[in-house]
């Protein structure tokens, strides 16, 4: 077995990995190798719902979240490559007891600088004439929000990331971290071994199995989701505004021309842990059922569609919803960028950045990467909003 070397290995070829990646190559950081067990974007990120918004009930969340759809919007100038981002907007609606929630929230991101408004029931019709509000107190407009394909975009960090000569290697699994004297000294694939003092876990739902390597298991759980695909009737023909409903706790956003792809977010759609080498990856018919159901609750003329099947993905979903974004206590230059919890794609612009500055200068120039520290959960110091919503079980 052979014998290389790099200066930073980044472990996981999903959006974020291959962004920290291209972030540390262009920041100088020498011979950098990312390893990815199978092909680029083969994980939860291939199958992400890949919305591209900017609420959120932590103005740390918020903030990294506008920067990102900022670069998302203007992805060629800022990274290089296209990420097939489609501004759409997103409708939010809610019930009478997230009412008071809804407008604190919304006046937090707006002092943030955020593009968000509350909006009349009549201002919700003439944006989305077939929608029914019977049960809705209260909507939300982000005219910027959208989509983006997280497969495109995925591949053009990766592709920036080797014009700054880093080294992308698909098919090559990390089987085993080399450790002495509590120190990473280098990482033994199935191929070679890799001389590095620096490993950066970016491995998503996989990331325990490779914590694993170095004894240190994380708070972290990889969760199986499920996504409907629906083809819309005619009469919903231009629906392509993002809807979140938080009646429901359901999201609904067009792929492709005339169809829609329907996802859950309620306590009980977030549950079901599961072995990331060996989950089901279709939808269970019960899923189809109570999405279908309530899509068209929302939408009535979606009682019309046409059922295209389904599918599953994976959240690697920690005990406050949000990343892991540290180095470990027990084991000198290993670095977790994990758990992101199903909100990771929207932000990984942003997070390539946090990381690889944290890594080469042990901070984050722009937002507070010390929010995101592993000890977090032990102190009691979680991210939590200050006004949250209703069985909502994700952030």
């Amino acid at each position: 077995m052979k014998n290389i070397f790099a200066d930073i290995v980044v472990i996981g070829g999903g959006v974020n990995g291959v962004s920290i990646a291209y972030n540390l190559s262009k920041l100088g950081a020498g011979k950098v190798i990312l390893l990815e067990k199978s092909f680029l974007a083969s994980g939860a990120t291939g199958r992400s719902g890949a919305m591209i918004r900017e609420h959120y009930l932590h103005p740390t969340l918020a903030k990294m979240a506008k920067e990102a759809k900022y670069i998302f919007n203007n992805f060629s100038d800022y990274i290089g490559g296209d990420s097939e981002y489609k501004q759409t907007g997103r409708i939010l609606v809610f019930g009478e007891k997230d009412y008071d929630s809804v407008k604190l929230n919304v006046d937090m991101n707006r002092d943030l600088g955020i593009n968000i408004s509350i909006i009349s029931k009549q201002e919700v019709l003439e944006l989305l004439p077939n929608i029914n509000l019977d049960d809705v107190a209260i909507s939300v407009w982000e005219p910027e929000c959208g989509y983006a394909d997280p497969v495109a975009t995925t591949y053009s960090f990766a592709r920036r990331a080797k014009d700054f000569g880093a080294e992308i290697c698909t098919n090559t699994p990390a089987i085993d971290l080399i450790i002495e004297n509590q120190r990473i000294i280098g990482v033994k694939t199935d191929k070679s071994v890799i001389k590095t003092n620096t490993v950066i876990n970016a491995a998503g739902a996989w990331g325990n199995l490779v914590s694993e390597f170095a004894d240190e298991l994380l708070p972290m759980n990889p969760l199986r989701v499920q996504m409907l695909y629906l083809r819309r009737p005619p009469s919903l023909h231009d629906l392509s505004i993002v809807v979140a409903d938080g009646i429901t706790n359901n999201y609904f956003r067009e792929d492709n021309e005339n169809h829609t792809l329907i996802g859950g977010e309620s306590v009980e759609d977030l549950k079901e842990k599961v072995d990331p080498n060996n989950f089901k990856l279709n939808i269970d018919h019960s899923k189809i059922i109570k999405f279908w159901n309530a899509v068209s609750k929302r939408f009535p003329d979606f009682k019309a569609a046409i059922c295209k099947g389904g599918y599953s993905s994976l959240y690697d979903m920690t005990p406050d919803g949000n990343p892991i974004l540290d180095k470990s206590d027990k084991v000198f230059g290993l670095y977790f960028a994990i758990g992101f919890s199903g909100h990771g794609f929207k932000l990984s612009p942003v997070v390539g950045r946090m990381m690889s500055e944290f890594v080469l200068n042990g901070y984050s120039n722009k937002h507070d990467i010390k929010q995101f520290r592993l000890n977090r959960f032990i102190d009691k110091d979680m991210l939590e909003a200050d006004y949250p919503y209703n069985d909502r079980g994700h952030p």
